[in-house]
């Protein structure tokens, strides 16, 4: 599973945020949220760095990750999980948006029913093709 792209890629990602923090360091990017994103990204490379090392040196933990990926049990976990974090985003999404109308916060409504629409269009665009596939 674990191989040398998904190495270089995490040295990518901490490179990415280490230049990141040093732009936002040396005010060429004028926001800390930048200097925020670039610690995000050092700290995800580095935690998929370790990933990948111990995945190749620990047989242990190589059979577990590869157990898992494979394993059918934790495929239906995984759909599952999927399909609960969809409802409950579009059902939030739902609350959240009469809330920003009671309050007058157009913007935000309005963010917030096309993010629920834009959900509801791929969801309905994946069940056809997918019907359709088996």
């Amino acid at each position: 599973m674990y191989n040398n792209k998904k190495l270089a890629l995490s040295i990518f990602w901490v490179l990415a945020g280490i230049a990141l923090i040093v732009l936002a360091v040396t005010e060429i990017l004028k926001s800390a949220f930048y200097a925020g994103m670039g610690g995000g990204l050092v700290a995800m490379g580095c935690l998929q760095a370790i990933r990948n090392i111990k995945y190749r040196k620990n047989a242990e933990y190589r059979e577990k990750v590869d157990v898992e990926v494979n394993d059918e049990r934790y495929s239906y976990l995984r759909m599952k999980s999927w399909s609960l974090t969809g409802f409950l985003f579009v059902v939030l999404a739902a609350a959240a948006s009469i809330v920003a109308m009671i309050l007058g916060e157009k913007t935000v409504q309005i963010t917030l029913d096309f993010s629920i629409c834009a959900v509801l269009v791929v969801y309905w665009i994946s069940y056809l093709a997918l019907s359709r596939k088996y």
